[in-house]
């Protein structure tokens, strides 16, 4: 028996009954029979399970090995000095030279730059979240081909999106082989377990050449998010960005601030699956991308392997994005390493209880 692949019936139990889900869409992307759907964010069983144990395989959260994968990923393991923020070559301070992505971007603008450097180069497409039409704030993930698509899915959504899902879309609907994944820790690392595991898709695996990871501290249920607002008398349908800066969650419109509150006040909101998350600035991922430890209107990126040091070279050779050395100090580079202590540090205090 001990033999034997683990199935959907045990990412079900150690999982999804769990409450440890992170609804990144890698079971459902990598079953090869696709008997697997999302709904509401959790995995369904809708077909006939070939007990293949892909899809166990392929999740973030069954099992995760860091040091292992680690070694597989940058061929070492992380010094003492990169125990906060995992295996990087560089960081710096990123802001977009391009009006139209400046619009619509969140920060700097950096990810939106390179992405669209990456398909100016030659790469086939990149997958985004998108927002649905028709609703209030829905995540949906989006393959972009070029720059009108990914300024249309510029900016961040702090509710979950499959992006897994989408990266399946582009590798069996389109058929495209050199794809760029923007998602959060949990989404890199989920391309990464199937990249480096036994048993997974590796049409998924062959197909993306470049992962940008997102900085990320915890994700929010879309609909308690969604009431709580309302509660407040804010209209989300107008709301054209969230944003959370200097410990305060923020939705705007335009340049006009809707609603300011502390961020304790929509904590409640977060998704039990966060909790136990110790990654926070995205350590699995080629180059990782946030706003904290860098000026206003810049973005703060970090090059973690060859192939994101040359797509951030790429983007600022062709004059998208202008670079600077990010600063050190304690609002530099140490604001990041004092949030990726402060994940840890929760997580291991919500492990203790």
């Amino acid at each position: 028996m001990s033999g034997r692949a683990k199935v959907f019936g045990h990412l079900l139990t150690e999982v999804v009954r769990k409450q440890r889900c992170v609804s990144c869409g890698s079971c459902e992307a990598s079953c090869p029979v696709g008997s697997i759907t999302l709904k509401d964010g959790t995995p369904n069983l809708v077909g006939l399970c070939i007990a293949c144990g892909i899809c166990y395989n392929s999740c973030p959260r069954s099992v995760f090995d860091d040091a292992e994968i680690e070694k597989r990923v940058f061929g070492r393991s992380r010094s003492q000095e990169e125990s906060d923020l995992g295996i990087v070559r560089s960081c710096f301070a990123v802001r977009t030279t391009s009006e139209d992505i400046r619009k619509s971007c969140q920060d700097g603008g950096a990810v939106t730059s390179v992405l669209a450097q990456f398909i100016t180069d030659g790469g086939d497409c990149a997958v985004v979240a998108d927002l649905e039409e028709g609703k209030v704030w829905v995540p949906k993930p989006a393959v972009a081909f070029n720059r009108d698509d990914l300024l249309k899915a510029a900016g961040t959504k702090y509710t979950s999106c499959p992006i897994l899902v989408g990266v399946d879309s582009a590798v069996k609907e389109y058929q495209r082989e050199k794809i760029a994944v923007v998602g959060t820790p949990c989404q890199m690392r989920a391309l990464r377990r199937i990249e480096a595991g036994v048993s997974t898709n590796v049409r998924i695996s062959d197909a993306v050449s470049f992962k940008v990871g997102l900085f990320c501290m915890e994700t929010f249920n879309h609909d308690d998010l969604m009431k709580f607002l309302e509660s407040e008398g804010v209209d989300a349908s107008k709301v054209t960005k969230f944003m959370i800066k200097r410990g305060k969650f923020i939705a705007n419109q335009g340049e006009e601030t809707l609603y300011e509150v502390r961020l304790a006040r929509v904590k409640e909101f977060v998704r039990p699956c966060c909790e136990e998350c110790t990654d926070f600035s995205s350590e699995f991922s080629d180059v990782s991308v946030g706003n904290v430890g860098s000026p206003d209107g810049w973005s703060t990126v970090l090059t973690r392997t060859e192939i994101g040091e040359a797509a951030l070279k790429a983007a600022n050779d062709a004059g998208l994005i202008e670079v600077m050395p990010l600063d050190e100090g304690k609002a530099g580079l140490g604001a990041v390493i004092k949030l990726a202590q402060s994940k840890r540090k929760k997580e291991e205090k919500a492990a203790e209880q």
